[in-house]
């Protein structure tokens, strides 16, 4: 975790090298010097906007400010990155009420995502070539890696692989539920974030009542979707759930990949 006590001692130092007194810091960031005595002292951290404008002020970057440069402080940039999302999210909610900065954080986040997965390719060559053609990426080392624009994103860990064994019967019976035509229906049919009531499944997945009755309780048995009655308003209905539902996603992306007749594979096979 990034230690607040060190973090302070940094910004001090480099205030100091630039001869810039607390009063005169606190006046271009736009925060009273008593702010800037208490992140100096180590009692608290600055926001986002301010841990910018420090870096702005102070010509040095963010994540040298935050050592990220040492591999010690993963776990310092991983909780920051998590602060900063959350703050992201709070400041455009409180600006603009009809806006879902979810959405918009999920986009920056993809790009960040692609950045981090591209960056292991050591032949720079390859790695643009890569990154344009937006294929299907593995490495063997650590694992599975898959990335393709059009919104496909995996990673699977060698040593859950290792882990993996032969679908019981129940857990047989619910992939093969998934992997029919109505069980594709049923799934593109839901959101993960508006429960679904019944009738519109009827209406969107078009599938024959009792066929539909007996998807919803096998799904909702398995944890593959969930039913929603909140008694506080009329969102009633089905979600995918957040616990097995993502199985579901990953079989519908399966299938899209399996289809992709002109898809090719990337040959970056390391390890």
């Amino acid at each position: 975790m990034l230690d607040q006590k060190r973090f302070g001692e940094k910004l001090r130092n480099h205030r100091k090298k630039l001869g810039m007194t607390q009063e005169e810091v606190a006046e271009k960031v736009g925060v009273s010097p008593q702010a800037i005595s208490k992140w100096e002292a180590g009692d608290c951290l600055p926001d986002c906007f301010n841990l910018k404008a420090i870096s702005d002020i102070y010509k040095i970057s963010t994540d040298v400010l935050l050592e990220t440069e040492s591999s010690g402080d993963l776990d310092a940039v991983a909780s920051k990155i998590e602060q900063l999302a959350t703050e992201y999210i709070w400041a455009n909610k409180e600006c603009n009420p009809n806006h879902n900065p979810h959405q918009e954080l999920g986009e920056d986040l993809w790009k960040m995502w692609k950045g981090i997965y591209f960056a292991e390719e050591f032949n720079s060559v390859g790695k643009e070539k890569s990154k344009n053609s937006g294929n299907t990426r593995i490495i063997g080392s650590f694992g599975t890696k898959i990335w393709d624009d059009r919104g496909v994103a995996c990673v699977i860990k060698a040593s859950l692989i290792k882990q993996l064994s032969p679908f019981d019967a129940n857990t047989k019976e619910v992939m093969q539920a998934l992997c029919s035509e109505e069980g594709q229906k049923l799934i593109l049919a839901l959101s993960s974030d508006v429960p679904t009531s019944k009738q519109s499944l009827i209406e969107k997945a078009n599938i024959e009542t009792s066929r539909l009755n007996e998807l919803l309780l096998l799904f909702t048995e398995n944890r593959i979707i969930e039913f929603v009655a909140d008694n506080r308003s009329e969102d009633r209905g089905y979600l995918i759930c957040g616990h097995c539902g993502i199985a579901a996603y990953m079989v519908l992306t399966a299938m899209y990949v399996l289809n992709k007749r002109n898809y090719t594979v990337s040959q970056y096979l390391i390890g």
